[in-house]
């Protein structure tokens, strides 16, 4: 498949000569005019999202683009999250485009308390964005590359279960 022509291009380390300082200075503008500076809406809904500040930024910007590392256990940003940086908030505004899958799932919260989020998948270009449904807005919960076989085997299964679940009887 190839990129819906509504999607930006990714961005490029590659283009920034190795300073990570300036990309990382570029991939924070993307966020900070797609989701503080403007005011996105999925299917009507305003978008919001965690705004704690953590290292000076948004929790919800390192959640984006950041991984977890395997040998340390903390938290890293991952280039290929950083990248795509643009590609979030259209996702989000073309739900209803044939290259976005959507489907919900429930997550357990505090208290015994369950949480619907709506996934928002790319499929073919690896990328999903998560948000979680409120009473009046969704929140920005994250987004992530998901070119892991087991993963994108996992999302496939739990989108045709909720799929099957929306067939009348």
């Amino acid at each position: 498949m190839t990129k819906p022509s509504w999607l930006p291009d990714a961005l490029k380390y590659s283009d920034f000569n190795g300073d990570w300082d300036k990309f990382i200075v570029a991939v924070y503008e993307i966020f900070d005019h797609d989701f503080k500076q403007s005011s996105p809406k999925y299917q009507g809904y305003p978008i919001t999202y965690d705004s704690r500040i953590e290292d000076g930024k948004e929790a919800v910007f390192w959640h984006i683009i950041q991984t977890i590392d395997i040998k340390s256990r903390g938290k890293v940003p991952d280039l290929r999250r950083c990248e795509r940086i643009p590609w979030p908030r259209p996702m989000i505004e073309h739900p209803t485009d044939s290259a976005v899958s959507i489907w919900k799932n429930e997550r357990p919260r505090k208290k015994g308390a369950r949480q619907t989020r709506v996934l928002i998948w790319l499929e073919d270009l690896d990328y999903i964005v998560v948000l979680a449904e409120m009473q009046r807005v969704m929140i920005l919960v994250t987004a992530y590359c998901t070119d892991i076989k087991w993963q994108r085997e996992k999302l496939r299964k739990e989108r045709e279960r909720y799929l099957e679940m929306q067939k009348p009887p």
